[in-house]
């Protein structure tokens, strides 16, 4: 193999000092030693030192990044550690499939994530997140509690550990190929823990909580999911909170597990919601908002989609309770930042027309 010039240059500037200051080059060299020792070691002892983009002290920082009719949100916590809850838009018609990409390397520097979910199992919330999976190192997932069925990839099912594929319910399963393709990916990854999204779990760290309310294993056994709107309902509705705020998350919520959620009386006053399934008319209903009670909404919803999102009906509840509303399609990517304080900012790509 060719060496460099610079390669080249530094070996002979080296050369040239150990003949003429043996002594100085060897105190070199042993500092250089040294440093590689120490580094390694604080690489083992607090690998979260080395993990970027290090958020200032005491901070949380949640992007909501533009990706057109989909949901992407990355979570930078204070104590160094990472989380992305979905990553998906319309395969094959995305024009922000590049900028969305790029925005995740410029965010994990260190080619590690330590949580990873799956919402449910919509083309635009997972159709990238299988190439999620093999670009980074993803340390623990959280999935829907169905298994993947699509006829294409029947025998790379079936080929999976037993082990994984047994936490998965048998009753329903998503005939897909985009939702088997991440199913495959996140059970062949032989060093991520893979958990499923059941029943009330927390994801905590220093000085903050992730609570997610799931719903519980009778709903997977009683409903048919091959309508949209269960398979909707299987979205975690997420708490986080920190230095007093809480911010929450919900991927495509809508009235059956919001309704849940709430005969549940998880009654907590937060600060942020991520709307539920882009402002569609049929989420974020008016008993969850008052549940919640949130000052901010942020919506990730596609510019021009075909949906009609967000709804009237949708931003009518969102104003009569005076929201703040951020959407991606008028602001682009959208960034909260929490100090330890508790002071909170929003920072936008562009500004709303």
């Amino acid at each position: 193999m060719a060496k460099s010039k610079n390669t080249v240059k530094t070996v002979k500037a080296a050369k040239n000092l150990h003949k003429k200051n043996p002594k100085l080059f060897y105190a070199i060299a042993a500092l250089v030693v040294v440093a590689v020792i120490v580094t390694g070691v604080l690489y083992y002892l607090k690998p979260e030192l080395f993990k970027g983009p290090m958020p200032a002290e005491g901070e949380l920082t949640v992007y909501f990044l533009d990706v057109g009719q989909g949901d992407c949100i990355y979570i930078a916590f204070p104590d160094g550690k990472d989380m992305l809850i979905d990553c998906g838009s319309e395969k094959g018609t995305n024009k922000y499939l590049e900028s969305s990409q790029s925005d995740l390397k410029s965010l994990v520097t260190d080619g590690q994530i330590d949580y990873l979910m799956a919402t449910h199992s919509d083309t635009d919330h997972v159709s990238y997140l299988d190439e999620v999976l093999k670009t980074y190192e993803v340390k623990n997932v959280y999935m829907p509690f169905i298994k993947a069925s699509a006829e294409s990839k029947t025998e790379a099912i079936a080929a999976l550990p037993q082990e994984k594929l047994a936490k998965f319910t048998d009753p329903d399963t998503i005939g897909t190929v985009v939702y088997a393709e991440f199913f495959i990916a996140a059970l062949s990854e032989p060093d991520c823990n893979v958990y499923t999204n059941v029943g009330v779990f927390d994801i905590s760290g220093e000085g903050y909580k992730l609570t997610f309310y799931c719903l519980d294993e009778e709903y997977f056994a009683d409903s048919n999911l091959k309508s949209p709107e269960k398979i909707n309902a299987v979205s975690p509705i997420g708490i986080l909170e920190y230095a007093g705020r809480r911010i929450v998350f919900t991927g495509d919520s809508n009235e059956i597990n919001e309704k849940k959620y709430c005969e549940k009386n998880y009654k907590k006053d937060c600060d942020v919601l991520k709307v539920a399934h882009h402002g569609s008319e049929t989420s974020s209903t008016a008993d969850f908002l008052d549940m919640i009670s949130c000052e901010y909404a942020v919506i990730s919803v596609g510019e021009g989609n075909s949906y009609g999102h967000p709804t009237e009906a949708a931003l009518s509840r969102l104003n009569k309770r005076n929201m703040k509303v951020y959407r991606t399609d008028q602001n682009g990517n959208v960034i909260l930042k929490v100090k330890n304080t508790g002071d909170m900012t929003f920072d936008c790509e562009k500004a709303a027309a």
